[in-house]
């Protein structure tokens, strides 16, 4: 019998080299087995524990010493056969377990990610991934640098996209972006404006239960954050602004 067989069963080194030893010599006394292995004492009686605890060793009492011996031939089969009734019986609970874990996660965690999406590439991925969506979406805070960096043909595409798909959209638009506005205004867009003249670079994008904060700077970046509360948050705060809005 070759050592690697007894790792295979889920042995460790130690105990196979011990087991090893009972093997070849039918029994033996701990002097043996440590002369045999070449390990310290302590190493030879911790894993001859271990190999009786799992009912694969016994001793006798010859005068004063200990002499170890395997068990029977049917011993390791015995043994292996109890293992598999256990992890049979450990899976069914940790089965048990798992559902109660899901069940209370599904009623007391809420989902949330965060993704970060750069340069022009970037804007077009997470546009795709919105237009999938097929939700309705809520956007304030477009500036014109928003055309600029994507180009108009970019955003007409989009348009005709989001209209096939008879997604809604409200907008407020920063004031530079009034032309822009009339251009792509229909039964399916709905644009306000916000009042003065500063326009912040960035963009924020409301849709079911995500929001994405695009900064319209060279290279763009968009934040997004896939929370349910958090999108509801805006959306309230988009409906205020919405309102003192202008048209």
């Amino acid at each position: 019998m070759e050592l690697t067989e007894l790792l295979k069963l889920g042995f460790n080194k130690n105990e196979a080299k011990v087991y090893l030893v009972l093997i070849k010599f039918g029994k033996s006394d701990a002097g043996q087995i440590i002369k045999e292995t070449h390990f310290h004492k302590n190493i030879v009686y911790d894993n001859l524990e271990k190999l009786i605890n799992r009912g694969l060793v016994s001793y006798i009492l010859e005068g004063n010493k200990r002499i170890f011996q395997i068990v029977s031939s049917r011993s390791i089969v015995e043994y292996f056969e109890k293992e598999e009734e256990k992890a049979a019986e450990n899976k069914k609970q940790a089965e048990a377990i798992s559902l109660e874990i899901n069940k209370i996660s599904k009623q007391n965690r809420f989902s949330q990610e965060a993704e970060i999406y750069r340069g022009i590439n970037g804007v077009r991925s997470f546009y795709n991934w919105a237009l999938e969506k097929g939700k309705d979406f809520y956007v304030f805070g477009a500036p014109q640098s928003s055309v600029d960096i994507m180009g108009d043909v970019f955003w007409h595409n989009l348009e005709a996209k989001r209209h096939a798909k008879k997604m809604n959209a409200k907008m407020i638009f920063n004031p530079s972006l009034r032309t822009w506005g009339k251009i792509i205004r229909s039964k399916f867009t709905e644009i306000r404006y916000f009042k003065g003249d500063f326009e912040p670079l960035t963009e924020t994008h409301i849709q079911e239960d995500f929001v994405a904060i695009i900064v319209w700077v060279a290279e763009p970046i968009v934040f997004l954050i896939k929370d349910k509360r958090v999108a509801g948050s805006y959306l309230r705060f988009f409906e205020d602004m919405w309102k003192q809005a202008k048209n």
